[in-house]
Parts: C-alpha cells; structure tokens; sequence
C-alpha cells in the first residue's frame, strides 16, 4: 500500500514540477487534510513562487513520507509514537479538534459517557437497548489501522494492550472499518444502528454527534480541552532540510487568514507568531 501512495506522490510531482518553479507536498491525515486543502488553496492563489499539493493518506504514511523525503511536511492527527519520534523533527500544533461520536439521525441516544463507549468498541456492549435506545444490535464503524484519528480515540480511551512489547488494539474484530471521515458519515448515515468517530469538524446535518459525558464538543470545551475526546492536529518538518518556499508557507500558517480560516471550519487555532 506504501509503494502505491510513494509511486502517487512521486508520479504527481514530477508531473506538477514541469507547471511550478516550487512544488511542496504535504501529505498525512485526512483529518488535517480537510483544512489544509483550503489554507493551501489561498495561499496558491496570492502567489506563484510555489505550488502546494496536499495529499490526504493518513497520518502514518505522512510521517513516513517526510522522514524518506518525498514530502516537504507531513500532517497528523495524532501525537508520535516512540519509533517515530526524531529529535531534528519540528512539531507544531496547528490546531485543536475534538473526536465526535456519532450515530443516525433517527438514533433516540444523545449522550454516552467514556465507560459506555470503551465498552461498545470493546465488544461488550452489543445493543442499543442497553443505553435508552431500540432493541437493535449496535453497527460499530471504526477507521483503519494507521488512521491517526483511529489512534487518538484508542489512546483517550484506553483501547489498547501491549503484547510482546507491541501495542495493540482491543476494538472489536467485528466492527467496520472505514477509511475517511467521509465514509464513516456515510456508513452511519445509511445505518440507522451505527455508531462511528469522526473529526469534530466534519460533522454536518447527515450525522448526530454525541455529547461525552455530559460534555459537547464545540469551540470552548475543545480550546480548554473539557471535552473528553480532544486531540491535536500537528504538522512536522525539518528546519535544516526546509526551502525559502517551505519557510513562507509555514510563517503563512501563523497569519491572521489562516488562523480566521481553521476557525471557521470548526477547529481551534494553535500556531502563534
């Protein structure tokens, strides 16, 4: 799978570099994707120095990409492992999200505490009627193995075991395993007993979001990190191996237009001057 995204990636910018003086790539969680598409798309539009191309893989493969060259800056929604911490990698946090938990429209449960929802993707808690709702067996969506949203909601909940020195998750084998925010929203929206995890600023009208423990997740239970499912959206780089246009895109993130901009899509700024 790697080979496919590192020939994409190649393919692609070898292809770009013939049009732009300067492409830089950014690759990582789609996650952070969702908001660097945008800041990305502004910042080409005020200048022709560079082009920026973001590639939403996941947060695994992004760090991977940076650290073999292929891409100028990697974005994760997750924090490092231990492999994969570098101490000549910078890491900035570009903004706060919070983990929403989400069912059907149609879903009579509006609220859940962390308890419950360990048990649910754990496998314990198999039906709805257990929590208020139908007597109808609960769908577990979750993401992929090298989601960083996957990896942050197993981590904020406990959802994970070491055996023989590897950590390993302890979701359900039997829940469903979907490979975008997009295509959780999907499976939920088209399940009426399903239950999924997506970025706090992802959700839209196709979807309800949970409150956790008595705690919505909005702009200020996020900012002060009340809401029990809060976590980061990092980018990294390497100062010493950044260009001139690298520099200028990353000094971009700290304006005034890219913070407005991370805001209005629901996420809460980071990065200072």
């Amino acid at each position: 799978m790697l080979r496919v995204i590192f020939a994409a990636l190649i393919s692609c910018s070898t292809l770009a570099f013939s049009v732009h003086a300067d492409e830089i790539n950014i690759s990582g969680s789609t996650s952070v994707a969702r908001v660097m598409d945008v800041l990305a798309e502004h910042y080409n539009n005020q200048q022709k120095q560079s082009f920026i191309a973001v590639h939403g893989t996941d947060s695994t493969s992004g760090i991977m990409l940076l650290k073999k060259g292929i891409s100028n800056i990697a974005m994760s929604s997750r924090y490092l492992t231990e492999g994969e911490k570098d101490e000549d990698l910078k890491i900035d946090v570009l903004a706060l999200d919070g983990l929403a938990v989400v069912v059907n429209i149609n879903n009579p449960v509006k609220s859940l505490t962390r308890k419950q929802l360990f048990d649910i993707y754990s496998g314990t808690l198999t039906n709805w009627k257990e929590l208020g709702g139908q007597d109808k067996r609960i769908a577990v969506v979750t993401r992929e193995a090298s989601s960083g949203t996957r990896y942050s909601f197993e981590t904020l909940l406990g959802l994970t075991k070491v055996i023989k020195d590897q950590l390993v998750s302890t979701i359900s084998p039997n829940a469903l395993v979907a490979n975008s925010n997009g295509m959780v929203k999907t499976l939920v929206n088209h399940n009426p007993q399903a239950v999924g995890f997506i970025s706090y600023g992802s959700v839209d009208m196709s979807v309800h979001s949970l409150l956790i423990d008595d705690v919505d997740g909005n702009a200020e239970t996020i900012a002060d990190r009340q809401y029990p499912l809060t976590r980061p959206f990092l980018i990294l780089h390497y100062p010493e191996k950044d260009t001139a246009n690298v520099k200028s895109f990353l000094t971009y993130l700290k304006s005034y237009e890219a913070q407005k901009i991370i805001q209005d899509y629901g996420y809460v700024p980071m990065i200072q001057k």
